[in-house]
């Protein structure tokens, strides 16, 4: 029996209706794919108003997109990432997309189980060398605390670290790591660096480079120390992080130094794995501490995501633990051996005991390693004779050492916040009163440097002063940026006599005694500091000013400066300065500023500070703060 005309047309609508139904089903699952947020994260497109979606990657390398409107176009990517993934392998196996990006291929298997066959992967000789053949088990995020020598790394630095289950501990330095950081075409000088960093001038991106790089640049040569947070991660998720982190490598980023910064970028790699949010929203600023913090704070399927800790401490560090682990008279017979008033072969040194001889022996040799590391300068880089005599005696002695580890002041992950909010009430010997409110964004001062910062130093940016008096508020102090530079010469032997700088920018009351007189000044000071014992430091300074006109200064100063910083505890500190100033461009008389002021942590997050400051008039402050 034949089917009749209708017949077949029921059938040919019915059929085309189905294929209709498919090819929509497949284009609103294709929509829904691009709008998912792992999608999203995957070629980390961020809100742009200026994009005809309203989204824009913070990739601009156009090797990093498959479709011509990738940049903005999350549905029109997926659907030629599909595409290029579904197409045949051909004789160039790492220009396949699935060896380019191995990251969208084991999410697109997990969420088209339909194409899974076409979708297996490939060979891929360059990812595979890359990842150590799958060998990696576990990755860390590392923090290299502040270095003023450099203002990219003003506050600490982070980079992300591989770690090969085939390397045992005490080879770790082969790790792999990925560093995020600007890209510099040119040497700019300090400002021109900070002033392209803020506003978005450089361009930023991933770059791979063995641990032992890291170890050398920041614990040898900038005398850093670095802390490595092993993460508590599953293989799938490893897996993950390091198939996303290929598929970024050396691509390019829009570098912000406050905010899409390094700590920013690592964070983001790190939540490509699901349930990982450690990005602190609605902040004008990122610093590495920070992340740390959250790090620490947070937990994945109700783990801590922080497995364990691992601290690296500096050349500096662990020479200062073996110097402070000495006897005095020990100490003294180090000095004299490396001012060369005694020879290593003194009868000193022989009358010692066999392990107070090897750790005299041992603090010797990593002290002129020490100095060797800090010598700029590439005609001293060789190795004193003094140094292979040490070698020499050690070699002559039994094995073994003292056991002495270098013991970190702090974790960075338990310390404070970076930002600090104080309030406090005012009193003048000419009877005013008003009250204070003192805003520092970031970052620390002499007071509160805790083991991520500069001991004894300071660093501040944006830090501002406001009063409040007889229902007036008006500016007492701005300071754009604020640095003390300062090393602790704790030995105080040759090379490491505690040369500093401090720099200071901003706008500031002439002095005490005239409220309104605001004047813009730069401030710059060189001198030495040196660490007394273990509670007191103390430094001296010269240097001056330049600033607008005024009564007292016109248009500089020269000054002479003292401070000694007392901490009888972790909680408390004393910081007393002196200051001698002398108009330089008129024959007004010289004045001195004198400054007492004490802190007392109240817990992680607060603290409360007493200070007198003499200069013509007396002011006396007592504020509390809160860290943020």
């Amino acid at each position: 029996m034949k089917p009749s005309v209708c017949t077949l047309f029921n059938f040919a609508t019915i059929l085309l209706c189905g294929l209709c139904q498919t090819v929509n089903a497949s284009a609103s699952e294709l929509s829904s794919l691009a709008q998912s947020a792992m999608w999203q994260k995957l070629v980390l497109y961020e809100a742009d108003s200026s994009s005809p979606s309203g989204l824009r990657s913070a990739i601009h390398s156009p090797e990093f997109f498959l479709a011509k409107d990738g940049t903005t176009n999350p549905e029109s990517e997926l659907q030629a990432t599909i595409n290029a993934l579904l197409a045949s392998p051909t004789d160039q196996p790492d220009q396949h997309a699935k060896c380019r990006f191995p990251a969208r291929l084991i999410w697109l298997l997990e969420k088209l189980p339909e194409k899974k066959a076409q979708l297996q992967p490939l060979a891929c000789p360059e990812f595979s060398a890359w990842s150590h053949e799958k060998k990696i088990d576990s990755v860390s995020l590392v923090f290299a605390n502040g270095y003023l020598g450099n203002p990219a790394s003003y506050y600490g630095h982070i980079f992300l670290k591989f770690n090969d289950r085939e390397n045992a501990e005490n080879s770790r330095l082969l790790d792999l790591t990925l560093n995020f950081g600007a890209i510099l075409d040119k040497q700019d000088d300090p400002i021109s660096y900070i002033v392209k960093g803020i506003s978005g001038g450089y361009d930023g991106g991933f770059s791979p480079i063995e641990f032992h790089f890291h170890t050398s640049t920041y614990g040898e040569k900038e005398l850093r120390d670095l802390w490595e947070y092993r993460l508590n991660l599953s293989e799938a998720a490893v897996q993950m992080v390091v198939a996303h982190s290929w598929e970024v490598m050396r691509k390019r980023y829009v570098y912000y130094f406050f905010q899409r910064n390094c700590a920013y970028r690592a964070a983001e790699l790190l939540q490509i794995v699901d349930g990982i949010r450690v990005v602190p929203g609605n902040q004008p600023w990122l610093i590495p501490q920070t992340l740390i913090q959250k790090l620490a704070d947070t937990r994945l399927e109700g783990q801590p995501l922080i497995a364990n800790a691992i601290y690296h401490p500096s050349r500096q560090s662990r020479l200062y633990e073996k110097y402070s682990s000495l006897s005095h008279e020990e100490q003294r017979l180090i000095s004299r051996i490396s001012d060369k008033t005694a020879i290593l072969e003194t009868p000193e040194l022989n009358a010692l005991p066999m392990e107070k001889k090897q750790a005299v022996i041992d603090t010797l040799i990593d002290y002129y390693q020490f100095n060797l590391a800090r010598d700029s300068s590439e005609q001293n880089k060789k190795a004193p004779p003094e140094y292979f005599s040490a070698l020499t005696a050690r070699l002559m002695l039994p094995p073994g050492t003292p056991d002495v580890t270098a013991q970190q002041s702090g974790s960075p992950e338990r310390g404070r916040s970076p930002s600090w909010v104080q309030l406090g009430i005012v009193h003048t010997d000419a009877g005013h009163n008003s009250q204070l409110l003192r805003l520092r964004p970031a970052y620390y001062d002499a007071l509160d440097a805790g083991s991520a910062q500069v001991k004894n130093g300071a660093l501040s940016m944006g830090e501002v002063q406001l009063e409040h008096q007889q229902g007036k508020l008006s500016l007492r102090q701005l300071d754009l940026i604020t640095i003390d530079s300062v090393n602790p010469a704790v030995t105080g032997l040759p090379g490491d006599r505690g040369f500093g700088w401090k720099l200071k920018a901003g706008v500031e009351q002439d002095r005490l005694s005239c409220r309104h007189c605001l004047v813009g000044r730069l401030q710059g000071d060189i001198g030495l500091g040196h660490q007394l014992g273990s509670k007191w430091f103390a430094s001296v300074y010269a240097g001056g000013a330049v600033q607008e006109s005024s009564p007292d200064y016109d248009n500089a100063f020269a000054r002479l400066s003292s401070t000694i910083l007392f901490r009888p505890t972790s909680e408390l500190g004393i910081r007393m300065s002196y200051e001698w100033r002398k108009p330089i461009t008129s024959g007004k008389p010289s004045h001195s500023i004198s400054t007492v002021e004490a802190r007392r942590a109240l817990g992680k997050d607060y603290d409360v500070r007493l200070s007198l400051e003499r200069d013509q008039r007396d002011r006396l402050v007592l504020a509390t703060g809160y860290y943020w």
